[in-house]
């Protein structure tokens, strides 16, 4: 996606200024009340300066740096008491970073206070928060897996059907399905997921869910409409102005998982079709070497896609797709009459 280490490096940067700002500007309010203070950080500097001088002609004894070490933790120890005989906070004038695991740089410090190569976890949380605002999920408060209710579906078998379990047993099913899809993401070998059903049976709720655990793991992740995303395909290969570049067409290459809903509900075209089984093909090929999965949405019975779409696409699909049927009542008017009572 968009979002890249350079992007979160400017933000930490940022938090860092931002603090260092704060304590500044403390310092002046503190030079004013308690001008004293103001002395003993010039003393402090003074000592550092002398210390520093005398380390690079190599002439400092070690009983000399004890000394400098001494002086200076005794000024600091002096201003503290300054600061809170006359009220403030012992630590007043020292920086107060974000997170103090790493010090608003991203990696957790060392032993001696200086940034590893281990992200911390502010690094992650930003992380998460810039892919999330970029996967186009819209937050609604009530999605994720802690949501899902087994209590929408029936749980009789249904006479008439060609299902020989309960809507609420295949759905529970189908929920383990998608948990494994998740805890074996990086998995190349894992399958895409083909979510199929009738309208209002949990279909794109299941997909945001799996995307937003995905988004946990730190993972890149785009989620789309089927009709949006072959206009943005098409805008991206066939605009006038090729000096324009749409972001948002490497996006659905590249993300580390796509969803694409409603598939059908496109205006056909044979030119969409192509663009479709080129995409598959594409991330399929990547997916060899780090994940790079695709979650289809759709009404559509895998057998009929070669009805709309191409034998090509239908033989791709049923070939690298665990098929997830979802049936049972519309959980829209089933959490309606719920609420009213019916």
């Amino acid at each position: 996606m968009n979002t890249n280490w350079q992007e979160l490096k400017r933000e930490f940067y940022m938090r860092r200024e931002n603090a260092i700002s704060a304590r500044d500007q403390r310092k002046e309010e503190i030079y004013r009340k308690i001008p004293e203070i103001k002395m003993i950080d010039q003393q402090i500097t003074e000592l550092g300066l002398s210390f520093t001088r005398e380390a690079i002609k190599q002439q400092l004894a070690p009983e000399s740096a004890d000394f400098f070490e001494g002086k200076i933790n005794e000024l600091i120890e002096k201003k503290k008491r300054l600061l809170e005989d006359n009220g403030f906070p012992a630590n007043y004038l020292e920086v107060e970073y974000t997170c103090k695991n790493c010090n608003d740089t991203g990696f957790v410090l060392d032993q001696e206070g200086i940034p590893s190569t281990t992200p911390c976890h502010c690094y992650r949380q930003l992380l998460v928060e810039r892919f999330y605002d970029v996967s186009n999920l819209n937050s609604d408060g009530q999605t994720g897996f802690e949501f899902f209710n087994e209590n929408y579906y029936s749980d009789s078998v249904a006479d008439g059907t060609n299902f020989d379990v309960s809507p609420r047993t295949q759905a529970l099913r189908v929920k383990e399905k998608c948990l494994d899809f998740v805890n074996n993401f990086e998995d190349t070998t894992c399958p895409n997921l083909y979510f199929t059903g009738p309208t209002g049976v949990g279909k794109t709720f299941l997909s945001k869910c799996i995307a937003i655990e995905v988004l946990k793991k730190g993972h890149t992740v785009l989620y789309l409409p089927a009709p949006a995303m072959f206009d943005i395909i098409y805008r991206s290969k066939y605009q006038f102005d090729s000096n324009v570049q749409d972001n948002t067409y490497q996006d659905i290459l590249n993300t580390e998982l796509l969803i694409i809903d409603d598939l059908g509900t496109e205006s056909p075209s044979a030119a969409k079709y192509t663009e479709l089984l080129t995409l598959l093909n594409y991330r399929s090929a990547k997916n060899t070497a780090s994940p790079c999965k695709t979650i289809l949405s759709t009404n559509l019975e895998p057998g009929d896609l070669h009805k709309i779409y191409s034998e090509r696409v239908e033989s791709r699909i049923l070939g690298e797709y665990d098929i997830l049927y979802l049936f049972g009542d519309d959980i829209r008017l089933v959490k309606r009459f719920l609420k009213e009572g019916i």
